[in-house]
């Protein structure tokens, strides 16, 4: 099973446990606040932005401020198409490590070590490894951000304060797209979509965004638990 369907399909409660719909990377529509929610309509739609051919001067800018991001830590609010909903913290180090704590009632927790990116259900003690370049965040966890090396970007829009760049694997398009979205001034990273092959649209929105920050390398340490080892 590939990242890109297990999130969309998987993983969490909604609430009163009335299915099981995936979450990741980046979510409880009932246990959203409506500050939370309210910050997810401070991005201009899409439909209300301009398509153009992105020029190489914006793709180095998105690569120069990806690749200078050192550390960040983030709440986030996930919204999911199919009506999933939840909301956390975000801790990221680059290149290749990153953390999704999911508030409760989620019983999921994401976390890319370096070397392996987990999806671990709490529920079920169950972790699921992945390549972390199987992963949509591997785009941005990347140690030389490239947006046109192994990825090729297919859509791009910008409205007067933001902007939208659509990015497909070359050796898999039909795998799933991510679209990630900037603040322009300044330069901010502040939402991601993730779209798999169904359709489905996972968007995973960052607010109380803090770059630079000291961050405790444990969080990106996750010991193995297998079938057997449960207590």
């Amino acid at each position: 099973m590939t990242f890109f369907s297990k999130f969309s399909q998987t993983a969490f409660h909604t609430f009163g446990k009335k299915s099981r719909s995936l979450m990741a990377a980046s979510v409880l529509s009932a246990a959203i606040g409506l500050g939370a929610i309210t910050s997810l309509t401070l991005l201009p739609n899409a439909a209300h932005a301009q398509s153009a051919d992105i020029s190489p001067e914006m793709i180095k800018k998105i690569e120069t401020y990806m690749g200078d991001i050192t550390t960040l830590r983030a709440d986030f609010v996930q919204i999911s198409s199919d009506g999933g909903a939840a909301e956390g913290k975000l801790y990221m180090q680059r290149p290749g490590k990153m953390r999704f704590e999911y508030n409760p009632p989620a019983q999921i927790l994401l976390v890319s070590t370096g070397h392996d990116f987990i999806y671990y259900d709490k529920e079920i003690n169950a972790p699921t490894y992945f390549d972390i370049d199987e992963t949509p965040a591997g785009i941005i966890l990347a140690e030389n951000i490239s947006l046109t090396d192994k990825v090729k970007i297919v859509d791009y829009r910008r409205t007067a304060e933001t902007i939208r760049v659509e990015l497909v694997r070359k050796s898999d398009p039909g795998a799933g797209s991510v679209t990630l979205v900037f603040a322009e001034s300044p330069m901010q990273l502040r939402q991601w979509i993730v779209t798999d092959p169904t359709g489905i649209e996972t968007t995973v929105t960052l607010f109380n965004t803090e770059e630079h920050v000291s961050l405790d390398p444990e969080l990106f340490k996750f010991d193995r638990v297998w079938p057997n080892q449960r207590n």
